[in-house]
């Protein structure tokens, strides 16, 4: 058998689905506190730096449990994992947005939302990855998706996207849930007027709830009372439009 070097760019370890964003958050820590842990555990670690490497060696033993079929003790060791971050981090939520492959290639990539269950967002039509970024409160975030095939002018200065949107509350069953209506428009800005509406099949659209990515805003568990912040950004082709917008929810 012949045998041909390869330099993959990265190697990946296989972990439960439901395990990435404690993973990531884990990845994140080391990465906040990686320099400090260096210098620190050339002596003795201080109790925090301690508790981020048991973190990551209890999450490895989390996965082992979890691939020999004790779940429960599988269980009780990310609980622990993540009170202990939560601790760390005061309660701050360390993680961000960020992208993890789903196949065993690698091949396959998808945007990967917090929360109870993680969410895993791929564009089924196509599976090319793409990033944009922006400076509106926001660095870079991914998303998977189609590139836009339909023609729009060349980006200037004076040419940019203008979004129109009205939140409001929906009551649903048994609980309120955020919805959003939309319409965005090339727009020159030089003469005041509106070029073109532009179809939502073309648009790539991003969706925050109190500045949480969110799939849709239907997807939101709870709203609490007092006013809530719920942004677009919308992308076509080379533009970029952000649009914010706040509501209050009375909660009666």
């Amino acid at each position: 058998m012949n045998r041909v070097e390869i330099n993959p760019e990265y190697v990946y370890i296989t972990i439960p689905a439901e395990y990435v964003c404690v993973y990531h958050r884990i990845l994140a820590m080391m990465a906040d506190y990686g320099e400090e842990l260096l210098k620190d555990c050339k002596a003795t670690c201080t109790s925090r730096n301690s508790n981020i490497i048991e973190c990551f060696n209890m999450f490895n033993s989390a996965v082992a449990a979890r691939k020999l079929g004790k779940d429960k003790l599988a269980e009780t060791l990310i609980k622990y994992i993540k009170a202990k971050i939560n601790q760390i981090y005061k309660g701050k939520d360390n993680s961000t947005s960020f992208v993890f492959p789903v196949d065993e290639n690698g091949d396959i990539k998808a945007f990967v939302s917090c929360g109870e269950r993680p969410s895993f967002w791929i564009d089924e039509r196509d599976m090319n990855l793409y990033e944009h970024k922006f400076n509106n409160g926001f660095d870079e975030h991914f998303k998977l998706g189609i590139e836009d095939d339909y023609e729009l002018p060349k980006k200037t200065d004076n040419l940019n996207l203008k979004i129109t949107m009205q939140p409001r509350y929906e009551r649903r069953g048994d609980r309120t849930v955020p919805c959003l209506d939309y319409r965005v428009y090339l727009y020159d800005y030089d003469s005041d007027k509106i070029i073109k509406e532009l179809n939502p099949n073309d648009l790539v659209v991003y969706y925050y709830f109190d500045d949480s990515p969110v799939k849709e805003f239907s997807e939101v568990e709870t709203v609490n009372a007092g006013f809530h912040k719920f942004t677009i950004v919308v992308k076509a082709k080379d533009y970029i439009g952000i649009e914010i917008k706040f509501l209050e929810y009375e909660n009666n």
